[in-house]
């Protein structure tokens, strides 16, 4: 989705990216009032869709590099008895709307690549966006939005941070399972 502000040059891709910047830490804190962590929740959904396909799931120990939270990991760690890496990061997590005049509605877009743990090989790579896509030159794995979760403005947003992380959370476990869907 191109923000608004791009349109405007440098000083609109500024004003873009502190809007987009205030929005994010607006989302944080709503999510935390529910005690709710999408970043655990993702982890979470993704080994259980992953397992309800029938997969054999190994956590690794090692956290993900800061520097690696937004692209694919460069090097995987040492397992034993690993087939395969699946490496998936979130490229977006929140609520758009279309439009000012549209509701608010979940939005979430992960990128996800299989690696063979021995060739080092990609077996598989895709991103899976849920909710509205904007046209793009690329080619994504939709999955339409539940029409169960609308909020009016930033304010609804807010107003029950338990229904909003909800919210993200059906967003989460639909794009799981179509990422476990990949490989069935």
């Amino acid at each position: 989705m191109n923000p608004i502000g791009a349109g405007f040059g440098v000083l609109g891709n500024l004003i873009e990216a502190r809007r987009a910047s205030g929005a994010q830490q607006e989302m944080q804190a709503v999510l935390a009032k529910a005690n709710y962590d999408y970043s655990a929740a993702l982890t979470n959904s993704v080994f259980a869709a992953m397992r309800k396909a029938g997969f054999t799931m190994v956590r690794s120990s090692e956290l993900r590099p800061e520097k690696e939270r937004s692209h694919f990991m460069k090097s995987y760690p040492d397992v034993k008895r690993v087939d395969a890496y699946l490496d998936v990061y979130a490229d977006y997590v929140g609520f758009q709307a279309l439009q000012s005049s549209e509701d608010y509605r979940p939005h979430l877009e992960i990128s996800a690549r299989l690696v063979d743990a021995h060739s080092g090989r990609i077996l598989f790579q895709d991103r899976i966006v849920y909710g509205f896509s904007v046209a793009t030159d690329e080619d994504v794995v939709l999955v339409r939005a539940e029409e169960n979760y609308r909020f009016k403005d930033r304010a609804a947003l807010q107003a029950n941070p338990v229904q909003t992380a909800r919210a993200l959370q059906g967003a989460i476990e639909a794009v799981s399972w179509e990422l476990a869907k990949q490989f069935m």
